[in-house]
């Protein structure tokens, strides 16, 4: 790739985005942006491309989320965290759906609140009766 072919690219994305603000998040989705860009361009290009380029490419999983691969189970500091308050079973697998307050599932969470309720409900139905003293 020469040096025109490059600023060519990345003028044009620039261009797109010239209206708005610059952030971090906004870079980053630049950043992005300009290198899918300048990979599809040189599949319409004399560009010769780098024979390494699946290996080399920036935006691979290993950049952007830090992975390199290898799957590991999970830290118990982690499955501590996304444990539920009421059963105890974990809910790092839960669709954000399904949960309730502080990582509990809405399932657990609704049943310790009909409990509640019924538990204060038992004592409605029986009047307290009051007993005042008689005057002389």
């Amino acid at each position: 790739m020469d040096e025109f072919f490059v600023q060519g690219v990345v003028g044009g994305v620039l261009n797109r985005h010239k209206n708005r603000t610059l952030d971090k998040n906004r870079i980053a989705t630049l950043s992005v942006e300009i290198a899918a860009v300048l990979d599809r361009a040189t599949e319409f290009t004399d560009v010769v491309k780098d024979a390494n380029l699946e290996t080399t490419n920036p935006l691979d999983i290993k950049m952007w989320k830090g992975w390199d691969g290898v799957e590991r189970p999970y830290e118990k500091e982690y499955l501590d965290y996304w444990t539920c308050d009421l059963c105890g079973d974990h809910t790092h697998e839960v669709d954000y759906d399904y949960l309730g307050n502080n990582r509990n599932h809405l399932k657990c969470e609704l049943e310790y609140e009909n409990e509640y309720n019924a538990h204060l409900d038992k004592g409605r139905n029986e009047q307290m009766e009051l007993e005042f003293p008689k005057e002389n």
